[in-house]
């Protein structure tokens, strides 16, 4: 079926402070009842730059509203020397409805880090 697997190319970055689109990072949930479709966004080498405990939140949104359920990552060091790759996949259940629905993957720093992705992230739903 079309439209469930989204897979990011070339680097990206933000630094925004509130959550946003991650470019490239949307797929569209068939319409259906009775059914939870997990959802499954996967970053495996992000890293955040910053001075303040660096970090990511990471989000899934359905129709433009956020999932309570969120991901995020943040370094132990208040300025760390490097900074190091921080896995983080998060896994979301959505209801399918009677209409379809367009499901973004959304991210944002924390404490005024900048986030980086320079390899493939996807974002993908198994029917």
């Amino acid at each position: 079926m079309p439209g469930l697997y989204a897979q990011t190319s070339g680097s990206l970055s933000t630094n925004a402070t509130q959550l946003t689109p991650i470019p490239g990072l949307a797929i569209t949930l068939p319409e259906g009842v009775d059914a939870i479709v997990p959802v499954t966004l996967n970053l495996p080498n992000p890293y955040a730059e910053g001075n303040n405990y660096p970090g990511a939140l990471l989000g899934i949104s359905v129709n433009g509203q956020v999932s309570p359920v969120q991901a995020s990552f943040t370094y132990g060091i208040q300025a760390p020397p490097s900074f190091n790759r921080m896995p983080t996949t998060l896994v979301v259940g959505v209801a399918l409805t009677t209409t379809k629905q367009i499901v973004q993957a959304v991210w944002c720093g924390v404490r005024g880090s900048t986030v980086m992705l320079d390899s493939p992230a996807t974002l993908s739903a198994v029917l």
